[in-house]
């Protein structure tokens, strides 16, 4: 998985290259002190801006495939005025490159937590498609040549979706952070693709997904958060379906079309704009559990 081990590298590089640069805490007691460099989502949110906003998100989407054709070979029965001829072909699917779009919200939790830090959710749309390429040969009961064909099947599924999803943080200065999600999406083809080769199929079985998809995905990212604008982020991430949930094939995630299987991956670039606060609103006034327990027995009186 090429993209995936690119985007790897790529964070590491800079995780390292940053954190030569930054110098933590080498006392506990003085980390976990400083929430600003424990939990920097929920600590963001002070001041001028609320803990929900707008989240736009878009890229690219490919289809990854088992490398290398795969041989196999089918002999016609002996009801079939050509018995015993012997069909031996090899199947290769490859992947192809699709886009997504996407618009929703993002929700901070309310007070540092130790597993989900933010969750968000929205809606789009995405396009997968996929290449199957067959070559054929028909051998006589004498095992000779008698004749070969190729075949190619291409198809591109467009899907309406939803998308939910909780977040995790791991802090590595006050403006980059590591972002684990972990989600479910559920998928409904509004284009689905083209189902007949291109050219003599052999007699194989095939399998085409169904109209409705759902999944468990989980997207690994870089936060970043710039200086300049405390109510704004963005997370270039990569986002994998980790478990196919329906329908059901086992668990896999893929997606089943001709005879063969293509694992989608997203590249997920999503900007974060958190609301602002209405300056003519009066805070809330905080009060501790003696307090709210007083204000019970006295409205209870």
């Amino acid at each position: 998985m090429k993209a995936l081990k690119l985007l790897l590298l790529f964070t590491v590089l800079i995780t390292t290259s940053v954190y030569g640069q930054y110098s933590p805490k080498k006392k506990k007691k003085q980390f976990y002190g400083n929430q600003r460099l424990h939990k920097p989502i929920y600590r963001w949110v002070t001041g001028d801006y609320l803990r929900h906003g707008i989240q736009l998100s878009f890229g690219p989407t490919y289809t990854f495939t088992k490398i290398g054709p795969e041989e196999q070979q089918h002999r016609i029965g002996s009801s079939n005025p050509f018995a015993d001829t012997l069909i031996r072909y090899s199947r290769e699917a490859k992947g192809r490159i699709g886009i997504f779009g996407e618009i929703g919200m993002v929700h901070i939790t309310k007070k540092p937590r130790k597993l989900v830090h933010y969750y968000d959710w929205g809606v789009g749309f995405k396009l997968f498609g996929g290449r199957e390429i067959f070559e054929s040969g028909v051998y006589d009961s004498r095992d000779t040549l008698i004749g070969s064909y190729t075949s190619e099947g291409k198809f591109y599924n467009g899907y309406l979706y939803g998308r939910f999803s909780a977040h995790n943080v791991f802090q590595i200065n006050p403006h980059l952070f590591l972002d684990n999600g972990l989600g479910l999406n559920l998928d409904y083809a509004i284009m689905p693709g083209n189902m007949v080769h291109d050219g003599f199929h052999p007699p194989v079985e095939q399998k085409f997904q169904g109209d409705i998809m759902g999944q468990l995905h989980y997207s690994l990212g870089l936060g970043i958060k710039p200086k300049t604008d405390k109510g704004f982020f963005f997370v270039p991430s990569v986002e994998l379906p980790v478990l196919g949930i329906y329908e059901w094939n086992g668990g896999t995630p893929a997606i089943h079309w001709f005879s063969s299987q293509y694992y989608p991956v997203m590249l997920r670039l999503k900007f974060v704009w958190l609301f602002k606060k209405d300056p003519n609103r009066c805070p809330p006034v905080e009060t501790n559990e003696k307090d709210r327990e007083r204000a019970r027995e006295y409205n209870n009186r």
